[in-house]
């Protein structure tokens, strides 16, 4: 019958509907492939325009790139060299080092023996006939003077003396570094109260002859090389500007960034060049100290002129590896937040295991109460709030380390992921009350496909 054939509203045909979603999806296919062409036949038009802005932001990057390491090299230079507290705190733990403390041991020795001869000494006390014994008594004093210089050099009393004495060294420091006067290129460490306890505790041991001995002053040299003198202008310029640099550095950066056609891209190129300075500058304390080391005089101790050379440098170093971490974390968020391929599969994977952690805080029953849908409804000024959170964290940090720095972008992922679940789970429940999927809700993900850097195939 005709009633039969004609379909009514209660029974629609069944093929009208997969043809008309057939053919929605067509148009709204050709209109983004519209959209593609146009951006693209945008960009070849306005790519000649932009050849000025893409030079002028290659230039500042390149130029505040060069001066990451000198911006941190000032930094140590004004923080550790020329302030008298830090440099002293820098260099107490040398005491304790082996090779410092032979060092000392035997600078020490050689003074005090200079100042009396022992074996002649006891030869006198002694009566002709027992003048063969001279040899093994002497032997035996100056072993019993060893282990006390030994217990003296390595005693918490002797620490003490070596912080003060290197509070006067500083100044050595300073003037190496920064000035022509005093003795060129080296530093020297005053060991004269360290010998006056040595001759104290030997005269309270019972050993005879040196308590009444004149004690000269004594200096340990701890660094010596003529080549140090040939830098001292550049030294006193960037003690100067350490106050400004690093923030002219950061300024010539952004300017960079700012300047590009495509500030993602700028970034991206900003973030690489802050991790080529940063090894660059690790490079260059690697090459110094191989310098350093091999311009030494003959007759210098290499093992103290290592320990110092290394002591001294490790906050540079420190820092270094600190503002390379930092610039890798800068460059991986530029890369994943970018619409290569591999970044948008990147933020595919990451959307679907939040989905899943959201869904299983769903299927557990556990009431949170008002925090997900105050999550939900505050998502990106809470974003906000962790990543300014994080910044002010290394910046009230006093010289954070490489691993400090890892540690604070592992918690405020940490942190990100848990307001991401939350801000999930409010949605889903969200779209539970209106009979909605959150998955196929536009605004689910709070981005287009286009936005993700996703092209919709042709179907």
């Amino acid at each position: 019958m005709a009633q039969d054939d004609t379909p009514t509203s209660e029974q629609p045909a069944t093929g009208d509907a997969p043809d008309s979603e057939l053919a929605r999806l067509r148009a709204e296919n050709e209109r983004l492939q519209q959209e593609l062409e146009a951006t693209g036949s945008a960009g070849a038009v306005a790519g000649p325009r932009h050849r000025g802005r893409w030079f002028a932001s290659w230039v500042l990057i390149v130029v505040g790139s060069l001066l990451v390491p000198v911006s941190v090299t000032s930094l140590w230079l004004n923080r550790t060299i020329t302030d008298t507290d830090r440099y002293v705190e820098t260099v107490a733990p040398l005491i304790r080092d082996q090779d410092i403390q032979r060092a000392i041991e035997a600078r020490l020795e050689k003074v005090l023996y200079a100042q009396v001869d022992i074996q002649a000494e006891v030869a006198n006390v002694l009566p002709e006939r027992a003048a063969p014994l001279a040899a093994p008594i002497t032997a035996g004093l100056k072993n019993l003077i060893s282990e006390v210089i030994h217990r003296v050099v390595t005693s918490d009393k002797v620490a003490e003396l070596w912080d003060r004495a290197n509070r006067i060294a500083q100044e050595q420091v300073e003037q190496v570094l920064t000035v022509s006067n005093g003795r060129k290129g080296v530093v020297s460490v005053d060991l004269t109260d360290t010998l006056k306890e040595v001759q104290k505790q030997l005269t309270d041991a019972g050993v005879p002859f040196v308590g009444n001995i004149a004690v000269p002053k004594v200096d340990l040299d701890v660094m010596q090389s003529d080549t140090i003198a040939q830098v001292q202008t550049a030294f006193g310029i960037f003690d100067r500007l350490a106050t400004i640099l690093p923030w002219l550095t950061l300024l010539i950066l952004g300017a960079g960034i700012l300047a590009a056609p495509d500030r993602r891209k700028g970034l991206v190129h900003a973030a690489s060049g802050w991790v080529i300075g940063s090894l660059l500058l690790l490079v260059g304390v690697a090459l110094g100290r191989m310098l350093y080391l091999n311009a030494l005089p003959p007759g210098v101790s290499i093992p103290v002129n290592e320990t110092f050379f290394d002591t001294i440098s490790r906050f540079l170093r420190g820092g270094g590896r600190t503002v390379l971490v930092l610039g890798l974390l800068i460059l991986v968020v530029a890369l994943v937040t970018g619409p290569s391929g591999p970044a948008v599969r990147f933020r595919t994977a990451v959307s679907r295991l939040v989905g899943a952690a959201g869904s299983g805080v769903d299927r557990t029953g556990v009431d949170l109460g008002p925090v997900p849908a105050f999550v939900g409804r505050n998502l990106m000024a809470l974003r906000a709030v962790v990543g300014i959170g994080a910044l002010l964290v290394f910046l009230v940090m006093d010289q954070p380390s490489a691993g400090a720095v890892l540690w604070i972008a592992i918690g405020a992922l940490v942190v990100l992921a848990v307001i991401e679940i939350l801000g999930r789970s409010a949605r889903t429940a969200a779209a539970a009350t209106e009979g909605a999927d959150p998955d196929a809700a536009p605004g689910a993900s709070g981005t287009t496909p286009l936005e993700s850097g996703e092209v919709p195939e042709h179907v």
